[in-house]
């Protein structure tokens, strides 16, 4: 579950990394980052969400949602990110919605404009 220290330490990870992401939460049920990253190669602008239930944060990784979608094949049907982690699997003592967001960046980096 997602507690008040554990929250705190989040937002002040990604005002340091990601600092024009905003928080939001919706107390008991959602919380995580909004913002945007433009796409080197298009210069096309992409809305960015990295949310997670309050309940299973930070035992499970944040799903992270992207508008619009710069190409068709690595989504799920509800709508998120599809991607794997380079020899690393989710820690929740250590990983936290910026490492989710910098795969989305890095993914983002790698299919922009090939879509």
């Amino acid at each position: 579950m997602l507690t008040p220290p554990r929250w705190e330490a989040e937002c002040r990870v990604m005002k340091h990394r990601l600092p024009t992401f905003e928080s939001f939460a919706e107390p008991g049920v959602w919380a995580g980052f909004r913002g945007w990253f433009r796409g080197r190669r298009t210069g096309r602008v992409y809305e960015v969400i990295a949310q997670a239930p309050i309940r299973t944060y930070p035992s499970e990784e944040p799903a992270v949602y992207m508008s619009p979608h710069p190409e068709a094949h690595h989504w799920i049907r509800d709508g998120r990110l599809c991607y794997q982690r380079e020899g690393h699997v989710w820690d929740p003592a250590a990983d936290t919605f910026v490492q989710a967001l910098m795969i989305a960046a890095k993914y983002l980096d790698e299919f922009d404009g090939r879509g």
